[in-house]
């Protein structure tokens, strides 16, 4: 492959992982897999820093109160109305990515990466923490990809396979006021209840290229399987750690003990990928390049956790997404010998069906690539994340909320070194 294309191509992967860096559903970055079209050993690393700036700009629905009536055993809470405004829940997050490997040996390439493919943080205020309070979820892959190439009379064709290890960490937080049934004193004090759950799986990916390395001509279509989860941790029901008698002493510690803190279990399937992406040089100098991903996000309906005290639903997550679509496209060029830059739009399709506010995305980035020397880059991206409107319209209960989200701007910025050696 030519210097320019070196050049250019070593930027491509940062532009589209800024695009979606807050894509449909729960993306976040994918494995970083160019060591599999390299004709030299090397390392790639960076970091992507997204600050989503996304909020509600009303909330309203139900929480739990006291019976203002008085105490009433067949119900001592009520639901009550509430209204909120504006309510900001996009924590920033970072997504680092790492991959090493390369040309193993003749027509043999093999990268070991590192990426956060999914994930999500978010943190809620007001009276709606009756519902959550805060939300986030982790997902760490560790992957080995390899590719076998054959040489044809015009180009090569590589297949390609491998398998990676997945963590998943996810917790989830309520906020329960104090509640006190009548006179006596009988009730529990407020505070937050906790679930913290983990499991991990095991997945595969497998696919097909085909280059044309004189004008910069590649073609992958990569497939990445679904992964199953059983999680399994612990749930924490800090408010009934007080539980008052009928004189207003506390219970014993023992009692408070077995009631507050217990296992909890759950099982959730993370979504099947397809990827097709194209590059190729157009004109001396310039390379196109773009991809379309399908995220089966259809199979996330609900996360159902349960706590081992009785059972008990803690966590009735609905989600009910649609498949989520990813369209990106971008221009590189080649400024000089030293430094390129590029251009890329990527629109991600919203997945939500009107149980969240995951509508569609635009992002618009732009890097630098600086070519240190021959065989040391270093790349600069910055994007700017456009979030369309959406609203929460369905709600699994009594004690839920809607919600509307209007349309606001995030950003993104990124580093990434590549050494060769």
């Amino acid at each position: 492959m030519n210097t320019f294309a070196k050049s250019v191509v070593a930027g491509l992967s940062l532009s589209l992982l800024a695009g979606a860096a807050h894509a449909g559903g729960y993306n976040r970055g994918s494995a970083n897999l160019d060591g599999l079209y390299s004709d030299a050993l090397g390392i790639v690393a960076g970091m992507t820093w997204v600050s989503p700036g996304r909020s509600y700009d009303r909330v309203s629905g139900l929480v739990a109160v006291n019976n203002p009536g008085g105490f009433n055993p067949a119900a001592p809470v009520v639901p009550s109305p509430f209204v909120q405004g504006e309510v900001e829940f996009g924590n920033d997050f970072e997504v680092p990515y790492v991959s090493i490997g390369g040309r193993i040996a003749d027509n043999f390439n093999c990268v070991g990466s590192y990426a956060e493919p999914y994930g999500a943080s978010s943190s809620y205020s007001g009276a709606m923490t009756f519902k959550v309070k805060d939300v986030s979820l982790s997902v760490k892959e560790y992957g080995l990809t390899c590719a076998v190439s054959t040489e044809l009379e015009k180009g090569r064709v590589s297949l390609i396979g491998g398998v990676f290890y997945e963590d998943l960490q996810f917790n989830q937080s309520r906020t329960f006021p104090t509640f006190m049934f009548g006179a006596s004193g009988l009730g529990f004090t407020g505070g937050d209840s906790k679930i913290d759950v983990s499991s991990d799986a095991w997945g595969w990916r497998a696919g097909l290229a085909y280059e044309i390395p004189e004008i910069a001509l590649r073609a992958q279509l990569l497939y990445r399987s679904e992964t199953k989860h059983d999680l399994s941790g612990s749930f924490i029901n800090t408010p009934f750690t007080a539980i008052f008698g009928a004189a207003g002493d506390l219970a014993s510690a023992a009692a408070a003990a077995g009631i507050s803190k217990a296992g909890a279990y759950g099982s959730v399937t993370l979504p099947q990928q397809v990827e097709f992406s194209l590059q190729t040089g157009i004109a001396p100098g310039w390379l196109a390049f773009g991809s379309v991903k399908w995220t089966d996000w259809s199979i996330l309906r609900e996360v159902n956790l349960f706590d081992k005290i009785s059972n008990n639903e803690f966590t009735d997550l609905k989600a009910y997404y649609k498949d989520g679509w990813t369209v990106t496209g971008g221009i590189g060029h080649k400024i000089n010998d030293q430094v390129s830059v590029a251009g890329s739009v990527t629109w991600d399709k919203g997945v939500t069906s009107g149980w969240d506010t995951l509508s569609d995305t635009w992002t618009y980035a732009g890097s630098v690539i600086y070519n240190a020397t021959e065989n040391v880059s270093i790349r600069a991206t910055a994007a700017a994340i456009k979030f369309t409107e959406g609203s929460k319209t369905k709600t699994d209960s009594a004690l839920d909320y809607v919600a509307h989200s209007p349309e606001e701007w995030g950003h993104a910025f990124s580093l990434q070194a590549t050494i060769k050696f």
